[in-house]
C-alpha cells in the first residue's frame, strides 16, 4: 500500500525547490497537498526561463518534478481579504510546510503560535537556508550556498584544476526528503499524544550530514582531510578500487573493498588469470608490496577494450562495479526501469519525473497528476472548505484569490 499518507492535509506557502519536494514525497505518500501560490507565481517558474538550466520547452522540468500530485490555490496573503480564507485552510490542515522567510512569516502572521491559535494539533515544518539560531538565521539561502558551499562539500569536491559546482537541486532534493521524514515522525508522535510540533531542517544541516565523514575526520585531525585529487598516492590504494578508462572513453569504476573475496573472479574478469593464480597475492598482506605495480596493470588492460566488453565479464564474475552514467543510460537502466524509480508523467508521456525514493510493500511511486497550473483548483478547494460561488466571486474581484 503506497499511499501510507491518505487522508493526511497539507498546506504549502512555499516556492523554488527545496521545500516544495518535501510537500511532494508527502503527496507521493497519499497526502493531499495544496499549494498556496501567490499571484506574481512561484520563484520557481522562471528559473528555466532565465535559462540557468536545460530548456525543456513547454514541459518545465523542475516544477513539475518538485510539484507533481499536489493542488493549487492562488490566494494573495499580504491582501486583507485573504485572512479568512488562510484560516480556514489552516484549520482543514494537518501540515503546514513553509520557506517564508522569518520577517516575511511575521509580517504575514504565519508564526507557529499564529497557526497553531487557529489549529492547536498543526504539524508546523518550516525549511530555511542556515538554521533557526545564529547570526545569519534570518538570512536567506539557496543550496549552491548553504548546502554545496558553505557546508564544504564544493571545497573538498573541487581540485587545483577548477571549481566543482553543484547541479540543479543537488542540495535541495535530498533535503525536502529529510524535511519530509521529519514532518512523517511528528504525525506519528501526534498520533501518540495529540501534540503539534514545529520540524525544522535547515540546507546547512543537510550539507553537514552528508559530509559528515570529512567533517567527522577533519575534528579529529585538527585539520583538513585530504581531497581526492591530493589524497593517498596510487600506491597506496587497493588495486580494485577506483575509476579506470576504458578504449571508448568510459569510465569504469571498481568499488571490490573485500579484496580477497573478489582477486580471483577480478582477475579473471579483468584478463589477468597469472594474478589469479599467483599463490603470493592471495591476501592483502601479499599484495600490499605491489598495489601500484597491479593497480597499473589492471589500468593498461582496462584501456585496452571497451566499457561494454568489461562490463559483460565483470558481471559474470559476480564483481562489484559501474560505469560512469549519462542522465540518459539511467533512463534505461534495467535497475532504474524495473523499480519505477522514474515514472512516466501522465499527460507527458515522453517526459519522467524522479520518484521519491521511499517505497512502501514494494510498490512503486505513482504520479498522479501533474504540477498544477497557478490557482487550477482555487474554485474546487475553496468550494470544499464552504466557501459559495458568490464569496468566491468577491475574494477574486478584490483580488485576494485569483
Amino acid at each position: 500500500m503506497g499511499d501510507v499518507l491518505a487522508g493526511v492535509r497539507v498546506l504549502e506557502v512555499a516556492e523554488q525547490g527545496f521545500v516544495p519536494s518535501a510537500a511532494a514525497v508527502l503527496a507521493d505518500w497519499g497526502a493531499d497537498v495544496v499549494k498556496v501560490e501567490r499571484p506574481e507565481g512561484d520563484a520557481l517558474r522562471q528559473v528555466m526561463r532565465q535559462g540557468l538550466v536545460a530548456q525543456t520547452g513547454d514541459f518545465d522540468f523542475l516544477v513539475e518534478q518538485v510539484n507533481r500530485n499536489k493542488r493549487n490555490v492562488c490566494l494573495d496573503l499580504k491582501h486583507p481579504d485573504s485572512r479568512g480564507v488562510l484560516e480556514r485552510l489552516v484549520r482543514w490542515a494537518d501540515v503546514f510546510i513553509t520557506n517564508q522567510l522569518p520577517a516575511v512569516r511575521r509580517r504575514l502572521g504565519i508564526e507557529p503560535a499564529d497557526l497553531r491559535a487557529m489549529n492547536p494539533r498543526l504539524v508546523y515544518a518550516r525549511g530555511h537556508g542556515q538554521g533557526t539560531k545564529g547570526p545569519d538565521a534570518e538570512a536567506g539561502g539557496y543550496d549552491a550556498v548553504s548546502f554545496w558551499s558553505r557546508a564544504g562539500i564544493g571545497h573538498m569536491l573541487s581540485g587545483p584544476g577548477g571549481v566543482v559546482m553543484q547541479r540543479p537541486a543537488q542540495g535541495d532534493v535530498p533535503s525536502g526528503m529529510f524535511l519530509a521524514g521529519g514532518i512523517a515522525a511528528a504525525l506519528f508522535a501526534r498520533e501518540r499524544d495529540g501534540k503539534g510540533r514545529t520540524v525544522d531542517v535547515a540546507l546547512l544541516a543537510s550539507g553537514v550530514w552528508t559530509l559528515a565523514p570529512d567533517l567527522v575526520a577533519a575534528s579529529v585531525l585538527g585539520t583538513d582531510p585530504p581531497k581526492p585529487a591530493q589524497g593517498p598516492p596510487p600506491a597506496r590504494i587497493p588495486p580494485l578500487v577506483g575509476s579506470f578508462f576504458t578504449s571508448d572513453g568510459r569510465v569504469l569504476l571498481l568499488n571490490m573493498l573485500a579484496t580477497d573475496k573478489y582477486w580471483k573472479p577480478a582477475c579473471e574478469a579483468l584478463e589477468a588469470p597469472e594474478l589469479a593464480a599467483d599463490p603470493a597475492l592471495r591476501s592483502d598482506a601479499g599484495r600490499a608490496p605491489r598495489l601500484l605495480e597491479l593497480r597499473e596493470r589492471f589500468a593498461r588492460t582496462i584501456a585496452a577494450k571497451p566499457l561494454a566488453h568489461w562490463s559483460e565479464r565483470l558481471r559474470a564474475g559476480g564483481c562489484i562495479f559501474a560505469s560512469f552514467a549519462t542522465p540518459s543510460e539511467v533512463q534505461s537502466d534495467p535497475q532504474v526501469v524495473a523499480n519505477g524509480y522514474l515514472p512516466r508523467h501522465p499527460t507527458h508521456p515522453h517526459a519522467r519525473l524522479a520518484a521519491s525514493p521511499v517505497q512502501f510493500d514494494e510498490e512503486p511511486i505513482r504520479v498522479r497528476r501533474g504540477a498544477p497550473g497557478k490557482g487550477e483548483h482555487t474554485d474546487e478547494v475553496l468550494a470544499e472548505l464552504g466557501l459559495g460561488a458568490a464569496e468566491r466571486a468577491a475574494l477574486r474581484a478584490a483580488g485576494a484569490i485569483a
